[in-house]
């Protein structure tokens, strides 16, 4: 039986739910998974530095290794259930625990075939068993983990995302808990992934204990809820293996084509950007259940959901792209400005992919959610071929001309996002896009002239007091032109409101 807390959310989130509630419940669940990733990103920052700092470079580049192959490994385990769970909980939340004890029935027996087929591998390969204990270790690990994921987006399923938030702070916390004093103690590499072990145990425990009162039923095993799930999941695995395979190709690509150190200066661009996209993660982990669910019952509450949704990317992309553009050095001192100074010019390149996968995130979960999953995955799939064929003629072409191939993967991607968004925007339901959006859009790009007028205007003095008086400008405009409308400032203070009285 669901508690009073579950069943209101439940009824809050049904179909004859008003625009405002249903405007609520996204930005709630929004919020949630943004707080969350904002409090454990630079957590992990953290607890990286410390590994590479502590164990050296061969062993942090073991662990890079061992989590590499089993993160692609892990692709096949879990299935596109990441994405298939929470929709189809969403649909029918009778069925969760048939769903959720399936999935992870399926992804515990495969965890096992999957590392046997790697360490077979890497055995020919002539690995010594020094690398064999993190592959395994590694392995454990990215199980546990992934049955607390299902668990996760289960829950994901039922529009609740402050379990999953807490969850994933919890879980980094703990782990950094654990990891540091490892570190401190002297302990090393296999000492640090043994310490993360217990930690999973006893987040799976908790989160597991959590599932009944959110409305979850029995874990049951069932083929029909397995194949609903591979189903479902299918498309997820295409876009995940492009996502996997992109990076990849890239990296294969300028290791061949460019001096080493270019590579290092890709990295560095590429985590830097990671960062920049959570807002936007976030608010497509909190918005495809209940797309889901509303294109099934409720088309108008549908397209009113979705344009809400644009409308606040266009606002957080403006902004964040801008910052990207225009003060590059802020991300690229936290690598060392003196040898990681290339990596600027790849972000302010890379600035534009920014900006367009702020929408396309978005484009893409309402396209999936209105049922259009193959037409998506060709569309992925595409992004694939751009760098086949555009890396091997624009790695060595920028070599020449600027010293940096790194540059020919970062003009690529903005191809590619150019074609996705674009095919997106045709692919998704009627409805969606109208003046208002158009309107919100333009707007927010004005406010984003104003912040980079504001950046050019005081380039005389430090980028760390330029930045904030830059945000503030763009602010300000939204405010303005109008950007920023009184219906979005209402959610938002109302929200904020209704945590204040609870903490009191």
């Amino acid at each position: 039986m669901s508690t009073p807390e579950a069943q209101d959310a439940a009824s809050q989130a049904g179909p004859s739910a008003p625009d405002g509630t249903l405007t609520r419940l996204v930005v709630r669940n929004t919020f949630y998974l943004t707080a969350s990733q904002a409090l454990t990103v630079p957590l992990s920052v953290l607890v990286n530095a410390m590994l590479a700092r502590y164990l050296g470079p061969s062993d942090f580049g073991v662990l890079y290794l061992s989590a590499t192959l089993a993160g692609f490994g892990f692709l096949a385990v879990n299935w596109g259930h990441e994405g298939a769970l929470p929709a189809l909980v969403s649909l029918d939340r009778s069925v969760a625990g048939a769903l959720l004890g399936s999935s992870i029935f399926w992804r515990a027996g495969f965890s096992f075939v999957a590392y046997a087929l790697f360490a077979v591998v890497c055995h020919f390969l002539h690995y010594g068993p020094v690398f064999q204990w993190a592959l395994a270790l590694t392995f454990v690990i990215n199980a546990f983990t992934s049955f607390i994921a299902g668990c996760k987006d289960t829950i994901r399923g039922f529009e609740r995302t402050d379990i999953p938030a807490i969850t994933h702070v919890g879980q980094q916390l703990l782990t950094a808990a654990l990891i540091v004093p490892v570190l401190l103690l002297g302990g090393g590499m296999l000492s640090t992934l043994v310490a993360q072990i217990p930690v999973c145990i006893l987040v799976l425990v908790l989160i597991g204990r959590a599932l009944r009162p959110v409305g979850v039923g029995k874990l049951t095993i069932g083929r029909t809820a397995l194949m609903a799930l591979f189903v479902g999941g299918t498309p997820f695995v295409v876009s995940n293996l492009v996502m996997a395979l992109q990076p990849i190709i890239d990296a294969l690509y300028l290791s061949k084509l460019a001096p080493t150190e270019v590579m290092g200066w890709f990295a560095a661009s590429r985590r830097l950007i990671g960062v920049l996209l959570f807002p936007a993660t976030s608010l497509v982990g909190a918005l495809f259940p209940t797309l889901c669910r509303l294109y099934n019952e409720d088309k108008q509450g549908f397209a009113n959901v979705a344009r809400g949704a644009f409308k606040g990317v266009a606002l957080l992309a403006a902004p964040v792209a801008v910052g990207c553009a225009v003060f590059p050095e802020l991300g690229v001192a936290i690598y060392n400005r003196g040898t990681f100074g290339q990596a600027e010019n790849n972000l302010r390149v890379s600035s534009a992919y920014l900006f367009l996968v702020y929408f396309s995130m978005p484009l893409g979960t309402c396209i999936l959610a209105a049922g259009r999953k193959r037409a998506w995955s060709i569309v992925q799939a595409l992004c694939v071929g751009f760098s086949l064929v555009l890396d091997p003629l624009l790695v060595p072409w920028f070599q020449r001309k600027m010293g940096n191939g790194g540059l020919g993967p970062c003009v690529a991607a903005v191809a590619a996002e150019v074609m996705v968004v674009g095919v997106g925007i045709a692919l998704t339901p009627k409805g969606v896009f109208d003046r208002g959006v158009v309107k919100t859009l333009l707007l927010a790009m004005v406010s984003g002239a104003a912040m980079a007028l504001v950046a050019y205007l005081c380039k005389s003095i430090t980028p760390w007091v330029v930045a904030p008086l830059s945000l503030v400008a763009y602010v300000v405009a939204a405010l303005v032109t109008g950007a920023i409308e009184k219906e979005q400032l209402a959610a938002g203070k109302a929200f904020v409101q209704r945590k204040l009285s609870r903490g009191r």
